[in-house]
């Protein structure tokens, strides 16, 4: 145990410390004093509290005082700042002989917890020694602030650390953004509802623990807007949680440090920048002969996550890739892998071991391990078919069904003589509810009473049969994956219910992905993957639409001739970029009116809608109300909770 004098010295060095902080703030500009819970939330009386009783805090979340009065004794990283000789100087040398006696300090503080900050309220003093003696926790008598409800992204993210807090029982989670801390429980392999257990949570105190000492040591200095949680996070969503335990610090750097890219992302507002059109320079047909001469092929590989044989959705990627093949010959040379279940990585890196300079990924459940081969060989090009996902290193793309979707609406809506429309959705994923709603805003278009009844597949039940039951006169299902669908009768996505009860074939939106491919291939060797980004700034997802050729809407023969004539208009008009389907005010089912004039019509904003128009009947159900085949693919693209009034 140490005597009073080497306490003394402890206490003076505790002085030069706060001083030093002190300095460094001033010279930075920023506030060299504890942050004070009385000035950041005056009205503490409006909030609800909630006592947690004693628990243990960890010590670098607390970050001031309840009042102003206590920050006269303290720099901003609760070091002293008074002399030795005073009664606050005597009272901290005390607490430190205490601290490193036989019994340490055993008394909790008192404080009350903040949108996940703490703020004392008795107990400064000890909280001082502890922090200067390098203590990771201190027991503290916690009252927690519940702030009213608003659509503040912090406040959000703090209403459901409530519900984490009641299953992991830890506060060393932090996050700012909504849905972080679903996506935490999942990433570690939890049911939603699953109550840790001690040595759960203590293996991920470690694990957290290890990540900010990374962040700490000034290796990852670009990360400054992100807490260790969220490099956590943004880990485990390239890396299993399984296997952290055996990785060495050496290898976890390395890995953190490949992520840089998308940390950036992860901690900027609006990460994701959006095409809309193919970025492809000019060229003459002699120039693009040269080009296709002078240019090496360039090796793409296709990465499948199911037999084409088996499933319509990779069939129509597999159709794009010999599509490619055939349209820019010598100029690419490409090869398809179907990857196995929990595979996917292995047949990525096989790939770039055979030479691949470009990796598609043709599914959104193959995004993890993409985006673990993107850290793994930057500048490797790598693409993955999915919406609007802010990870550096990789690109997604899509295209704009929703346009495709407004004129079946339309020709729906025509032929629906007074009776309600249904219509199926697949996922509740992004870029969803635009598509329901172009549906929607196209039969109100040519039937202003139009109802559109929603159903989802990835629910349980039988929705054909349960709108049938409505006596549904048009019915509309899923798009077409494979574009030959259409022409042998298999999967014509919207119907007429005649009367006696067969089904008329109408229409059908579907995708052209040798298009998309020849497009993006065609840019990359013409330099567009640089245009689109030059800096290497933003995270890019690619969406086009009917003017680039990557939707088309086929229209079956026994479409009235009036009801087709709108459509081959409508289709004219929205490839020559005269028509937007959501160009027009519109209400939703809260009764919220939506005009042209705000930012929500830009593409980011149309593809995260998440609300319904006033004529859909249904609602958008939450990833954990879908079955199960279908959770991964919503989770990995969940939408953000509309607030409801």
């Amino acid at each position: 145990m140490p005597n009073r004098n080497e306490a003394i010295e402890y206490y003076q060095d505790a002085v030069r410390r706060g001083q030093k902080y002190e300095r460094t703030c001033e010279a930075q500009g920023r506030s060299p004093r504890l942050q004070v819970l009385d000035q950041i939330f005056p009205d503490i009386s409006s909030a609800a509290q909630t006592s947690l009783g004693v628990i243990e805090i960890p010590i670098d979340r607390i970050v001031g005082t309840y009042s102003q009065g206590r920050t006269k004794a303290f720099a901003g990283n609760f070091m002293p700042t008074l002399g030795q000789a005073t009664e606050f100087g005597d009272k901290w040398v005390n607490l430190c002989l205490a601290h490193l006696g036989d019994t340490g300090i055993t008394d909790p503080i008192l404080c009350y917890e903040y949108l996940g900050l703490f703020y004392v309220r008795e107990g400064n003093k000890r909280v001082s020694v502890m922090k200067y003696f390098g203590a990771a926790t201190i027991p503290g008598q916690v009252t927690r602030l519940v702030p009213p409800h608003s659509d503040d992204p912090a406040i959000l993210a703090n209403e459901e650390f409530s519900r984490f807090y009641q299953l992991s029982g830890t506060y060393e989670a932090l996050f700012r953004k909504p849905g972080c801390y679903s996506r935490l429980q999942e990433a570690l392999g939890f049911e939603p509802d699953h109550v840790w257990t001690k040595e759960e949570r203590s293996r991920f105190v470690s694990e957290l623990s290890r990540v900010n000492a990374i962040c700490e040591s000034g290796l990852l200095p670009q990360v400054e807007a992100n807490t260790a949680s969220d490099v956590l996070l943004a880990y485990l969503g390239v890396y299993p949680y399984a296997e952290m335990e055996e990785v060495s610090d050496a290898e976890l750097k390395k890995r953190l440090t490949a992520l840089l890219p998308q940390l950036r992302f992860i901690a900027q507002d609006e990460p994701v920048a959006v095409s809309t059109a193919p970025t492809i320079p000019e060229q003459n047909v002699i120039a693009r002969i040269i080009t296709g001469i002078s240019k090496p092929v360039l090796r793409v590989a296709f990465i499948h996550a199911s037999d084409p044989a088996r499933s319509r959705w990779s069939l129509g990627h597999e159709e794009g890739r010999l599509h490619l093949d055939k349209a820019l010959g010598d100029q690419v040379k490409t090869t398809a892998v179907i990857a196995k279940s929990g595979e996917a990585y292995e047949a990525m890196e096989q790939a770039v071991a055979d030479g691949a300079q470009v990796v598609i990924a043709t599914a959104p459940t193959l995004l993890g391990d993409a985006r673990r081969l993107a850290a793994a060989h930057p500048g490797l090009k790598v693409l993955v078919c999915a919406l609007s996902v802010p990870y550096g290193g990789i690109r997604t793309y899509y295209s704009r069904i929703y346009e495709g979707k407004f004129i079946t609406g339309a020709i729906a809506g025509a032929l629906s003589q007074g009776r309600p429309i249904g219509y199926i959705a697949r996922y509740p994923i992004l870029g969803v509810p635009a598509t329901v709603n172009a549906f929607a805003l196209g039969a109100r278009m040519t039937n202003p009473d139009a109802k559109i009844l929603l159903k989802w597949s990835c629910l349980p039940g039988q929705p054909v049969q349960e709108l049938l039951d409505s006596h549904v006169r048009v019915l509309s299902g899923h798009e077409a994956a494979v574009a030959a669908d259409m022409r042998d009768g298999l999967d014509w996505s919207t119907c007429l219910i005649e009367d006696s009860g067969a089904v008329r074939p109408l229409a059908s939106v579907c995708w052209d992905w040798g298009q998309q491919y020849e497009k993006l291939i065609l840019a990359i060797r013409s330099g567009g993957w640089e245009n689109d980004d030059p800096a290497n700034a933003s995270a890019v997802s690619y969406w086009w639409g009917m003017s680039s050729g990557v939707v088309d809407v086929r229209l079956a023969d026994t479409v009235p001739s009036g009801q087709r004539k709108l459509a081959e208009i409508l289709q004219r008009d929205i490839r020559e970029g005269r028509l937007h389907p959501f160009d027009q005010p519109i209400t939703d089912q809260n009764g919220v009116a939506h005009t042209p004039e705000e930012q929500w019509l830009n593409p980011e904003s149309l593809m995260r809608m998440n609300w319904l128009c006033d004529s859909v009947i249904g609602s958008i159900p939450s990833p954990d109300e879908v079955l199960a085949r279908s959770q991964e693919t919503t989770k990995l693209l969940s939408l953000q909770p509309a607030n409801r009034r």
